[in-house]
C-alpha cells in the first residue's frame, strides 16, 4: 500500500475538517504518482491518500498470465518499472472486484476506482467513485443534449471493443490516441472530425493532452481525471465547503446550499447511479435517497439528472 503525501493549499480546509482516507484502486503496480498526485493538488481538502493495485505483489509469470487473450477485451495499465502491458479486462475486473469487497467497513471515507473501460459495479462498504460509471453518465448526458461526442480511447482495439448499450442511441465516435502522443491525439481528431464534444476517455490523459486536443479542434474537451476530481470534491466537502478552486462562482454558491449527504448524493447521481445504488453506498433507505435527491435539483435549479451531469462537468471544465 502506497501513501501519498498531501497538505492542501487552504488553511480553513484543514481546520474545517480532518484528513480524508481516501484509497485509489488501480489496475496495475503502484505507485502511479503520475496520476494521483496531479488529482491530490486540484482536490482543496485534507486527503490522507492511499493506493493499492491489481498487479502488486505478483509474479512477473502471474502477470503475464493476465495478459489479454484472443477473444477478451483489453485494458492498458502500467507497470511499477514505466511500461505499460495490456491485460485482460474481464479478469482484472475480478481480481479489483475482490479488492474492493476486502474492504472493512469505514476503513477508507471514500474509495475511488481509478479506471475507465471496467464496465460494473464494485461491492463495498465504502463510498465508491468509479470512474467509468462517472464517464459513462458524463458522456450520456453529453449525448442526450444533442451533441455529437467523439470518444479517444489509449488502445485501437478498445475502438471495436466499445459497447456500451446506453449509448446505443446517440451519435457517438471513436478513435484512439496514446497519452503524450501528440500525432497520434492530431491523428484521432481527424477521424473525430464532426463531434461537437471531446471526451480523453482514459485516467491516463493529462492535463496537457486536453490543452493539445482542445487548442487543435477548438472544441470542448471533457478530461477524465477532471470528472473524478469533481466526483472526490462533491463526495468528501464537509459541513461548511469553501470556495473550490477553478470552480465558477455560481456552481460553487448552489453546491454551499446542500447539505454534506445532499452533496454526495449529487456525486453519485451524477456517476448515474440508481436510488437503490446510492442507498447501498450511504447506507441509507432508497425512500432517503430519493428526498435528498429531490432537494438537490431544487437547490441546483435543475430538472433532470442529465442537466444536473451536464452542469457538474460545465464546472469542472471551466
Amino acid at each position: 500500500m502506497t501513501k501519498h503525501p498531501h497538505t492542501p493549499s487552504s488553511t480553513i480546509a484543514e481546520a474545517a475538517e480532518p484528513p480524508h482516507r481516501v484509497m485509489f484502486l488501480s489496475v496495475g503496480q503502484t505507485p502511479r504518482a503520475d496520476i494521483i498526485d496531479d488529482m491530490l493538488v486540484n482536490l482543496d481538502l485534507p486527503i490522507e491518500a492511499l493506493e493499492i493495485g491489481a498487479l502488486d505483489g505478483l509474479s512477473q509469470a502471474e502477470i503475464n498470465d493476465l495478459k489479454v487473450r484472443p477473444g477478451e477485451t483489453s485494458i492498458v495499465t502500467r507497470l511499477a518499472d514505466g511500461s505499460d502491458i495490456v491485460v485482460s479486462k474481464p479478469r482484472i475486473a475480478e481480481r479489483m472486484a475482490k479488492i474492493a469487497a476486502a474492504f472493512q467497513p469505514n476503513e477508507f471515507d471514500l474509495v475511488v476506482i481509478l479506471s475507465t473501460g471496467l464496465f460494473r459495479d464494485f461491492e463495498s462498504t465504502c463510498p465508491t467513485v468509479n470512474a467509468q460509471r462517472a464517464m459513462e453518465s458524463t458522456v450520456i448526458s453529453l449525448a442526450a443534449h444533442g451533441s455529437a461526442v467523439g470518444l479517444i480511447q489509449p488502445l485501437e482495439q478498445q475502438i471495436d471493443e466499445l459497447d456500451i448499450p446506453a449509448l446505443s442511441p446517440y451519435k457517438i465516435t471513436a478513435s484512439y490516441a496514446a497519452d503524450g502522443d501528440k500525432r497520434l491525439l492530431a491523428g484521432a481528431l481527424l477521424d473525430l472530425a464532426d463531434a461537437e464534444i471531446i471526451v480523453l476517455n482514459s485516467v491516463s490523459f493529462t492535463e496537457a493532452d486536453r490543452q493539445t486536443v482542445a487548442k487543435a479542434s477548438g472544441k470542448p474537451v471533457v478530461l477524465a481525471r477532471r470528472i473524478v476530481v469533481s466526483a472526490i470534491r462533491l463526495l468528501l466537502h464537509g459541513t461548511h465547503p469553501v470556495a473550490l478552486p477553478g470552480v465558477p462562482a455560481e456552481f460553487s454558491e448552489k453546491l454551499q446550499r446542500l447539505t454534506p449527504r445532499e452533496r454526495q448524493v449529487l456525486s453519485l447521481v451524477a456517476e448515474g447511479l440508481s436510488n437503490k445504488a446510492i442507498a447501498r453506498q450511504l447506507g441509507i433507505s432508497p425512500k432517503t435517497v430519493e428526498i435528498h435527491r429531490s432537494n438537490v435539483m431544487a437547490k441546483m435549479g435543475v430538472t433532470s439528472s442529465n442537466a444536473l451531469i451536464r452542469m457538474v462537468v460545465a464546472a469542472g471544465h471551466p
